[in-house]
């Protein structure tokens, strides 16, 4: 009975041990699950976010995760509510509800674990704004949205205004082209194009460089056989040897009445601001009156719609390039470029 006894108690024992190591075990893990209490609740605006990291509650009580974010690193999170909390510790934290837009995944997670994002419109808004504004001329409206949508949608803006990413990256550093003239004879008509452009955007898009120094090279290349007096390769802009040499060209070889409204100098400054244009990622349009005009869409890169005569005349019958002038559709086209990235 003595030894039964001895066993008893140290049973006990062993029981009681086991339970304060229970007790003790458990007391971390209560406080770890316990409840946060809310101490205030905001609205806002509703806001786009990244979640970058973190777990994502089911209520403001903390009590139960839901979500890892950590799991949705490309998925855009909505929120108009955040809350403060003061948790188990006696800690505050400020907690927001947020949820993607299928509204599949939602909760609440600490404000520490977000980042603002922006939203792009959707392509059909973008249409419906693009058809509202004027044919082929980005006006404010267009100028004026949120930087993710000119990259979210740069096919569309592409189409819309015939504009395209024509030149390497490394010709523009900080929005401005180092130009090269090898030739003398043209060096005061490029200066004067350079000038043309940077005046129009009231920046310096274009400025001299050297031989040693530069981004862009504009010399001669014969171009009369494939009828051209201007044209830029993706690389280099050339000008016609040929008929630039033409002390006739191009004047007399237009109706007398056109030719009275411009000198050949004119004519040239033109030309080559011409191809600087292209530099800046516009291609053609059908309007006369535009520097950046052609006859027809057929030598177009990109091209909204076809155009075989003048989609809108100029009023006094010549066309940009002759002109040497920049119209409000060349500078807001260029204006757009900008905003794409493609200068």
């Amino acid at each position: 009975m003595k030894r039964l006894g001895k066993n008893l108690v140290m049973l006990a024992t062993v029981m009681f041990s086991f339970e304060l190591m229970a007790n003790q075990m458990t007391t971390p893990a209560a406080a770890e699950t316990g409840t946060a209490k809310i101490t205030k609740v905001n609205t806002q605006a509703k806001t786009a976010y990244r979640a970058t990291n973190g777990p994502i509650y089911q209520s403001a009580t903390l009590t139960k995760k839901v979500h890892n974010a950590k799991n949705y690193p490309q998925t855009i999170f909505y929120s108009s509510k955040h809350v403060t909390v003061k948790k188990t510790n006696g800690k505050t934290a400020i907690y927001y509800y947020i949820a993607n837009k299928s509204n599949t995944v939602k909760g609440y997670i600490w404000h520490g674990y977000l980042t603002k994002t922006q939203v792009a419109m959707s392509q059909k808004s973008l249409v419906k704004l693009i058809n509202a504004a004027p044919d082929m001329d980005p006006d404010e409206s267009i100028r004026s949205l949120k930087p993710i949508n000119y990259e979210a949608h740069e096919a569309a803006f592409d189409l819309a205004y015939n504009v395209f990413h024509f030149s390497p990256t490394a010709m523009f550093k900080d929005h401005q082209a180092l130009v090269y003239v090898t030739n003398p004879e043209l060096r005061q008509h490029v200066q004067n194009a350079m000038n043309k452009w940077n005046n129009a955007l009231g920046e310096t898009a274009f400025r001299l460089g050297t031989k040693n120094n530069h981004t862009l090279k504009i010399s001669f290349g014969n171009g009369t056989k494939e009828g051209w007096d201007g044209l830029y390769n993706g690389k280099q802009i050339y000008i016609d040897k040929t008929h630039y040499h033409d002390a006739k060209y191009p004047l007399e070889y237009m109706k007398p009445t056109l030719a009275a409204k411009f000198t050949i100098n004119q004519y040239w400054d033109g030309v080559v601001a011409h191809e600087l244009g292209h530099t800046l990622g516009l291609d053609h349009t059908g309007y006369q009156a535009d520097l950046m005009y052609a006859a027809t869409s057929s030598g177009n890169m990109i091209a909204k719609y076809i155009w075989k005569k003048p989609v809108e005349k100029s009023a006094n019958g010549l066309d940009g390039t002759e002109m040497a002038t920049i119209s409000i559709r060349d500078l807001n086209r260029a204006k757009l470029t900008k905003l794409l990235g493609y200068w």
